[in-house]
């Protein structure tokens, strides 16, 4: 049976875990969240994580170059280490090249340099190797974060208030208007969106003070797409959800670049992958305390666009308050 026959990468995910047998004291976190947590005998917990990206699954060398994927490959590792409520620390980082220019390694390992230092991590070590077809890159990022502090996605409770940082669906958008115009004009004419897309800003800083006031009672990152996302949040947590068209934070440059792509804004933002902000579940008498908290700490807006509820089917309201199911986009498999 192949894998697309077989449910997808949900379903392989399933597999590995009823392979790996027996089990660890000193495992807090394993299998189904952003990141494994683990006991070193400390007041701090480690937190281990791992991406593959792969040319032409993940990436496409015409449309972002060297330093932006070795910012990239990085950053989407960082992203679950804040998504558990942690720091990084380290990094390893094994790759597969072919024949290529030595230029290229440079300006790679330069973009995972320059983001690990900017979020106070370095990279100590990993693998090379030479391969005859695509690139392919994997980061594994330790991190750390207190006992008692780190944030799960499978805490969430029906009548929870659904809450994002930052604008959504910028990444998808940047990457279309990539595909259609090339990387020099869309960078030209769409900056914003496509460095959002080649360049991605863990929400670190921003989930350390969610977390720092026990408001948070569930949180992921929007690897995926809020669609996705939402949908693996509330089946970890066994509840459904609801969100509202109108309350989708969409930024200027989302609508800008939609009128350009000829698509809808809200349908970008709801369905989009690789914005990398944060999904949080609070209390509705914490919600609106928890934003303000994370805005005055870090500038960066929290909006609140839906609740929790019974239940396990995801919704949208569409402006005319119609439900309909939220639609995925980003599928790896």
């Amino acid at each position: 049976m192949l894998i697309s026959d077989f449910g997808g990468e949900d379903a392989v995910i399933k597999l590995i875990e009823s392979l790996h047998i027996g089990g660890d004291d000193r495992v807090v976190v394993g299998f189904g969240d952003d990141a494994a947590v683990l006991r070193t005998g400390t007041n701090r917990l480690l937190i281990v994580t791992t991406d593959l990206l792969i040319e032409g699954t993940h990436f496409r060398r015409d449309i972002i170059d060297a330093y932006s994927l070795g910012w990239k490959a990085v950053a989407v590792n960082i992203s679950d280490i804040a998504a558990m409520g942690g720091k990084p620390t380290w990094g390893f980082v094994s790759i597969a090249l072919p024949n290529i220019e030595v230029s290229f390694v440079e300006e790679l390992y330069r973009g995972m340099n320059d983001i690990s230092n900017r979020y106070g991590s370095k990279i100590i070590g990993g693998d090379t190797n030479r391969v005859a077809g695509n690139i392919v890159v994997n980061v594994a990022q330790l991190g750390e974060v207190e006992d008692g502090r780190y944030a799960l996605r499978s805490t969430a409770k029906p009548g929870q208030r659904v809450l994002v940082t930052g604008f959504i669906g910028e990444s998808l958008a940047g990457f279309k208007l990539l595909d259609r115009l090339g990387f020099e004009q869309a960078s030209r004419e769409h900056p914003e969106v496509v460095q959002r897309h080649i360049r991605p800003i863990p929400r670190v800083a921003e989930a350390r003070a969610a977390t720092e006031n026990n408001l948070v009672r569930a949180m992921m990152d929007l690897s995926d797409g809020l669609a996705i996302d939402l949908g693996k949040m509330c089946k970890a947590s066994s509840v459904g959800a609801r969100i509202y068209t109108e309350k989708l934070p969409v930024s200027g440059a989302l609508k800008q670049a939609a009128e350009a792509l000829g698509e809808n804004a809200a349908v970008l933002a709801a369905s989009g992958g690789e914005d990398y902000e944060l999904l949080i579940a609070a209390n509705p008498e914490d919600a609106e305390r928890l934003a303000d908290i994370v805005h005055q700490a870090t500038g960066t807006m929290v909006t609140e666009i839906g609740e929790f509820t019974e239940g396990s089917e995801t919704v949208i309201v569409s402006l005319d308050g119609e439900e309909k199911p939220l639609e995925p986009g980003w599928i790896h498999f």
